[in-house]
């Protein structure tokens, strides 16, 4: 991988995990992901629908994992907007089915080949009214994301604003964007200035929503994710922060894939909650 500039390396994960190099942290994420995917699909007696349309194109498909009775748990992927698929954030759907949800992993364009950021939260959004129109005996709601997902589910559960949405499981998020516009990051997305202003999380539009969120920070982590994710909390009376001080951006997902690890049992605890 070349080498980043300051600002960039700053807001990119893969530079801060202790003893690791970026290529090592990502060949390790990847194959974690890849094994979690395959866990789910030899698992015998799971009820799974894959590759459900709610849009025109490709990568607006939601995969549903365990069958859909009251609770659902939505979530979305990371990957700065510009990387992942719905196939690859599937690390939390165990925590999920064991704590009596299906789980539903939403896939959206991506920000490139003339998609913008915009589009990609538009998707968000449709995603998420299209599993509240499909599955109307699901009473418990929960939406969460990792990384840049976590962005998506926060404009998702904000604009759709349905009461059936108990709360967000946040993990790891990126949700202040005008840092980004000068970054490889954002040049990656064509972000722009007022793109950032307007896909930028305002917190205030939580207001009049009776939401339990819980924030999951891990400290293995780009500073300016660190910096992020305490400010959303900060902001935001309804979130709770929950910190793992031994953590990466990757490991706060790959760890829930094994029931013994504190970041499964405080995921297992929130979606218990409600």
């Amino acid at each position: 991988m070349s080498e980043l500039n300051e600002a960039t390396r700053a807001f990119s994960p893969s530079c801060w995990v202790p003893g690791k190099t970026r290529d090592e942290v990502i060949n390790e994420f990847v194959t974690e992901f890849k094994e979690a995917y395959d866990g789910l699909r030899t698992y015998a007696k799971l009820m799974r629908e894959e590759d459900i349309p709610y849009g025109l194109e490709e990568q607006q498909k939601v995969d549903v994992w365990g069958e859909v009775k009251d609770r659902l748990f939505i979530f979305f992927h990371g990957g700065y907007w510009v990387e992942g698929d719905r196939k690859s954030c599937l690390t939390p759907a165990l925590c999920a089915l064991k704590s009596g949800y299906a789980f539903a992993s939403v896939g959206y364009r991506l920000a490139k080949n003339g998609v913008t950021l915009t589009d990609s939260v538009e998707d968000a959004v449709k995603g998420v009214e299209f599993l509240l129109e499909r599955y109307p005996s699901a009473s418990t709601i929960v939406v969460g994301g990792h990384s840049a997902g976590a962005l998506l589910a926060f404009h998702a559960v904000t604009r759709v604003r349905d009461t059936r949405i108990k709360g967000m499981a946040l993990v790891a998020g990126c949700y202040f964007l005008e840092e980004l516009v000068n970054t490889d990051i954002g040049k990656d997305i064509a972000l722009t200035a007022d793109q950032a202003q307007q896909n930028s999380c305002d917190v205030s539009k939580l207001n009049g929503l009776n939401l339990k969120n819980w924030a999951f920070i891990a400290y293995q982590e780009a500073p300016k994710l660190i910096e992020q994710n305490e400010k959303f909390v900060s902001e935001s009376e309804e979130t709770q922060a929950v910190k793992f001080s031994d953590l990466s951006h990757y490991t706060i997902m790959t760890k829930m894939m094994d029931p013994k690890t504190g970041v499964f049992m405080a995921m297992a605890d929130f979606l218990s909650s409600f």
